[in-house]
């Protein structure tokens, strides 16, 4: 059970003691929505935050009876010219951490390594566009970034489902507080995402966001302005929002 619930605007908030207690009610959460999509319709497409915020959502979802053969799977983002199988790849992460132990019917791999990134965001925006996702698991980032929106570069109002971005400092910092790189310089400048108005369409989102690093960024987006300057305080207009919290991530509530 949570040890707080807590609404700001349309967007609902759990707060829960442990990091593994976040993670089972998320995934119990994102269960049952998927299960709700599935019982209206054939197929259900989705689409998952790669980051080790996410280790404990994932985990306790590999654990769900679901459907997952009637399920699409795409993910939200992935560095420019970084392979699938490199260690800090997020295809690379959502396989390990999830699909390798679910049978999905299809994974769209949004690929970092393509000749062309323009061409690959259009064609990526193309397969969100006919499989229409439902249903979206998240974080947020350091600086309030949703996938790779970071401040820079967020518009609510993009015009664009999936585009190329340069990473702002503090979003390159956190892939080394994540340990995916060892220093900053490793990390890479850019990256393909997708937008803001892309996650505001699908109709089910649910957030996990855990520890100490996310404090200032998860409070910014629940006590702040709706603004792009904290893209993730867009989610209080979300239709179908919920953000799971653990004690350290929610310290100032």
């Amino acid at each position: 059970m949570p040890i707080r619930r807590l609404q700001c605007e349309q967007l609902e908030i759990e707060v829960y003691e442990t990091r593994a207690e976040m993670g089972a009610a998320s995934a119990a959460r994102f269960a049952e929505r998927l299960r709700q999509i599935l019982a209206e319709r054939e197929k259900a497409a989705v689409v998952f935050a790669s980051a080790p915020s996410q280790n404990e959502f994932l985990a306790s979802l590999r654990d769900q009876d679901l459907a997952w053969e009637r399920v699409t799977a795409f993910h939200m983002d992935e560095y420019v010219g970084l392979a699938a199988d490199h260690p800090a790849s997020f295809r690379r992460y959502i396989r390990e951490h999830l699909l390798d132990d679910v049978p999905v019917a299809r994974f769209h791999e949004l690929r970092g390594e393509a000749p062309d990134a323009e061409a690959e965001c259009e064609r990526y925006a193309t397969l969100l566009r006919e499989a229409q996702p439902a249903l979206v698991a998240m974080g947020i980032g350091e600086n309030g970034h949703l996938a790779f929106m970071d401040p820079p570069v967020c518009d609510f109002d993009d015009p664009r489902d999936v585009k190329v971005v340069e990473l702002d400092d503090v979003c390159r910092m956190q892939q080394v507080h994540d340990g995916c790189f060892a220093t900053f310089a490793d990390v890479p400048s850019r990256a393909l995402s997708l937008t803001i108005p892309v996650f505001m369409r699908i109709a089910h989102a649910v957030v996990t966001v855990p520890g100490p690093t996310k404090r200032a960024a998860v409070r910014a987006a629940v006590q702040g302005p709706v603004t792009e300057q904290c893209p993730a305080s867009i989610l209080r207009r979300h239709a179908d929002a919920t953000l799971y919290l653990n004690k350290e991530s929610a310290e100032w509530i």
